[in-house]
């Protein structure tokens, strides 16, 4: 028997442990979530995604698998489990697929996991075989916007044709939004908004001119900002400026961890920020200074 642990939880599917568990059924095991009062399993394989996610203890004596970012474990599936399609049934919590059309990014951003997991950008997978037949799909790719051309109007086209609802869950690349793109993705639906990232100051404008492609190509719908915050007063002047700049930006705080430390948030004010930002009838309702002072 094949015992699997989601150590940060059941919030999201956890891509590597659906793939693990389709593999072991195909051979014939019996896989199942893993509870130590009861089973005796031949192998576990625990996944955990986050650095700052508490392990969970290890009763049993039997062969234990784990991978993932948050052990800081970077290997691959082996390419006979990476091949499989994704075993839903673990996760019938969740109507929606999920998965990557391409893997890697062309950036080197120094707080990124992305360069020394997965390298540099290359191709995955097709829409069609990633949706498995489910109109809402979360694609996790790092940076879908670098691909070559012809694979992303081809991925887009064939989203909108199939009339799947899409979502790049880990944000679109505002620096490499043009007006080409810009209309094949205005032509897709999206199961919630187009989400950008703005790490950094000098995104501001990336992110402003990104925006404004996309409203001239005819999209009309919410963008979703994720703001890391590593200092309070920037993220607060990145806020500021890209909830003036249009009026359906949704800014999401993400407080800065060290990968490669302990996973806390060095600077518990940016968790403050965090529960300002991230509420938006509260972030509308108030300033920041006056939700601190609260």
């Amino acid at each position: 028997m094949i015992a699997l642990v989601d150590v940060d939880g059941h919030n999201f599917p956890n891509f590597a442990l659906m793939k693990i568990a389709a593999w072991w059924r195909q051979q014939g095991e019996t896989v199942k979530w893993y509870d130590p009062l009861f089973d005796r399993p031949d192998r576990i394989y625990k996944s955990k995604v986050f650095t700052f996610t508490p392990d969970t203890p290890d009763y049993c004596d039997c062969e234990i698998v784990r991978g993932g970012t948050g052990y800081r474990l970077y290997e691959d599936l082996a390419p006979e489990i990476d091949a499989m399609k994704p075993d839903y049934s673990i996760y019938p919590q969740y109507d929606y697929a999920i998965g990557f059309l391409s893997r890697g990014c062309i950036r080197n951003c120094p707080w990124c996991i992305v360069p020394r997991k997965e390298g540099k950008i290359r191709q995955y997978d097709d829409i069609e075989t990633v949706s498995c037949g489910r109109r809402d799909v979360v694609l996790m790719d790092n940076n879908f916007l670098a691909n070559e051309r012809g694979f992303i109007a081809e991925q887009l086209e064939k989203a909108r044709r199939l009339k799947l609802r899409i979502d790049f869950n880990q944000a679109l690349d505002a620096r490499l939004v043009d007006e080409e793109n810009a209309r094949w993705l205005a032509a897709c639906h999206w199961s919630k908004y187009i989400r950008f990232s703005c790490d950094t100051m000098g995104v501001i404008e990336p992110v402003k001119a990104a925006i404004r492609t996309m409203r001239a190509a005819g999209y009309r719908r919410k963008f979703f900002i994720y703001i890391l915050t590593k200092e309070v007063e920037s993220a607060l002047e990145r806020i500021r400026e890209l909830t003036a700049f249009d009026a359906h930006v949704s800014p999401f705080v993400m407080p800065y961890r060290n990968l490669y430390g302990d996973g806390k948030i060095a600077d518990k004010r940016c968790a403050l920020l965090a529960n300002w930002c991230n509420q938006q009838a509260v972030r509308k309702s108030c300033t920041f200074e006056e939700f601190k002072r609260r």
